[in-house]
């Protein structure tokens, strides 16, 4: 599997290929709803300026390790 390093470079057509958008406060929400997006394992609100989508799917998460250990933890 390909990885992809999300930075400024890159970023916002990422975004665009996702449908999804930041609001005024730097979070991504969902283009069509305006809806802030989750992360599944911290439930936090995604920070524009860190966050990952997971390999092999479309899921936004937040930057942080236990996130990481979370998915594998619950898909492997």
């Amino acid at each position: 599997m390909k990885y992809l390093q999300i930075d400024e470079s890159n970023k916002d057509i990422i975004l665009e290929l996702f449908s999804k958008d930041v609001d005024k406060e730097g979070f991504i929400i969902n283009r069509k709803t305006g809806i802030r997006l989750v992360c599944p394992y911290s439930k936090m609100n995604i920070e524009v300026n860190d966050f990952s989508i997971l390999p092999g799917t479309a899921t936004f998460v937040n930057n942080h390790a236990y996130c990481f250990a979370e998915h594998i933890a619950s898909h492997f």
